[in-house]
């Protein structure tokens, strides 16, 4: 294993790969003002004000016969409005060190179907009720220049949103994670990073989702169901560190590609999750394009038998733009695992916060066929087509349809977990303010009829109504 890696990443050098970039900076408006404070530091105002409508039918939220919540199963609807602030402060103090802090709305309260119970909204529902506290959702320091090496280089410390390649096996864009990041760019094309991130914290109780996936933000999964091979576990000890690094290669202004690596460790209880992934975006003759290959390995002796890690991930997808229309078409396969007596974990193992990665019902809204929700790739594959339409200028239309089915199941489990339609338009109200409406539609397959005895077709309708500032 160890002169397969070697051999593969000496090639990827020589060839220049990379990775997108894995900190997402803070964007700040470029018409917004300035205030100049004392000494001539510039800091700049933000926030966004969010109100969300829902209403699903066909998601059971009651742990249906101990399976857990979220089944796709005939039910009652459910509607409810939830509602999210955000206010940020970014500080130029002079080029080169820049500070940024981002309060949010923290908690749920009223109804709470939809919503977990550390999610970044309030919830309406109860009389005479209000949001009760901010929460600190961004914090970091930036310290960049050349003086060094003689090219850029930096440091960003503190808490920020991270996310990895195509967002298919590390995504905390939601909460972010406290990490601290050496960034330089030798030339205007090439990035290269490292990283060391909290991906789990300091003696705190978190889930290691060596199956299931992350399920929410390392929250412990839903009961699961049967004919999906769960054996995730609950550690109570240890620091989950993540170790990152990162090459970004611009080959030209339409096209980028990259490599990363991240090395996930618990010494302690001998874990160690590894993920090499390869990336790639751009354009070519008209044609859009991107890809992610993620393949996975380690091992982890907190089971009773060592297992290994042997997951892997597949994301292809084209576009083609003739405006106002744009074609997409998708396919995407997560492994899974359907051998408990081997030394092996097949599935490809996710952290990604509880937010929509694919289709609105299936994976951000009902338990997938990894055994709970917001797995991402998970034991699943996805085809899907795609349109967008801009007829004006201020108002997109876009259709989605998915065929979604299970990489491995137990034996006499259908691998047909089914198909789902997806519809959203967003219309630019005025200067920094949308409207949008998104709906979905998703009629479960034989999987679900095979493992929970039921087979429905469940509907989410969402709108919502966002101003920046």
């Amino acid at each position: 294993m160890k002169k397969f890696l070697a051999i593969i990443l000496g090639a990827l050098f020589v060839l220049s790969f990379a990775a997108s970039a894995f900190a997402i900076h803070a964007e700040i408006p470029s018409e917004t003002q300035a205030v100049i404070a004392a000494g001539g530091t510039q800091i700049t105002l933000g926030g966004d004000i969010r109100s969300r409508g829902w209403y699903t039918h066909n998601i059971d939220y009651t742990n249906m016969n101990g399976l857990g919540d979220r089944m796709p199963a005939p039910t009652n609807s459910s509607s409810w409005y939830d509602e999210r602030v955000r206010l940020s402060l970014d500080a130029k103090v002079e080029p080169g060190i820049e500070g940024f802090v981002m309060l949010e709305s923290d908690g749920v309260q009223g109804n709470t179907n939809g919503a977990a119970s550390s999610d970044d909204v309030y919830v309406w529902g109860n009389f005479d009720n209000k949001p009760t506290t901010m929460g600190i959702l961004q914090a970091w320091i930036v310290y960049s220049g050349s003086g060094l090496f003689g090219f850029p280089t930096g440091l960003k410390i503190g808490h920020m949103p991270l996310a990895l390649g195509q967002k298919e096996f590390f995504d905390h864009t939601k909460f972010g994670d406290d990490a601290i990041v050496f960034f330089a760019l030798p030339t205007k094309e090439i990035e290269f990073d490292l990283l060391k991130v909290e991906f789990g914290g300091e003696g705190n109780a978190y889930n290691i989702p060596n199956v299931l996936g992350s399920g929410t933000t390392l929250s412990v999964p839903a009961a699961g169901i049967p004919g999906v091979l769960t054996n995730s576990k609950f550690i109570n000890s240890g620091e989950l560190a993540g170790y990152v690094g990162i090459l970004t290669a611009k080959l030209d202004d339409k096209n980028t590609v990259g490599v990363n690596y991240t090395y996930l460790n618990l010494s302690q209880l001998q874990f160690s999750n590894q993920d090499l992934g390869f990336t790639a975006n751009g354009n070519i003759a008209g044609f859009g394009y991107k890809g992610a290959l993620d393949v996975q390995f380690g091992q982890d002796n907190t089971a009773a038998a060592d297992q290994k890690f042997r997951g892997y991930a597949l994301e292809l997808g084209a576009n083609f733009n003739l405006n106002p229309v744009n074609f997409r078409a998708m396919y995407a396969y997560g492994s899974g695992d359907n051998n408990s007596t081997d030394n092996k974990n097949k599935n490809f193992v996710t952290y990604l916060d509880y937010v929509q990665h694919y289709t609105l019902v299936y994976e951000y809204q009902v338990v997938s066929t990894a055994g709970t929700y917001a797995t991402g790739l998970t034991n699943t594959n996805y085809f899907n087509v795609g349109i967008d339409v801009t007829p004006i200028k201020d108002l997109t239309a876009s259709l989605d349809a998915y065929i979604i089915r299970a990489s491995a199941t137990m034996p006499g489990v259908s691998k047909s977990a089914g198909w789902e339609v997806d519809g959203k338009v967003v219309y630019s109200l005025a200067k920094n303010l949308t409207y949008q409406i998104d709906a979905g539609y998703f009629k479960s397959g034989d999987f679900y009829q095979d493992t929970i005895g039921e087979k429905a077709g469940a509907t989410v309708l969402r709108n919502l109504i966002e101003l920046s500032f």
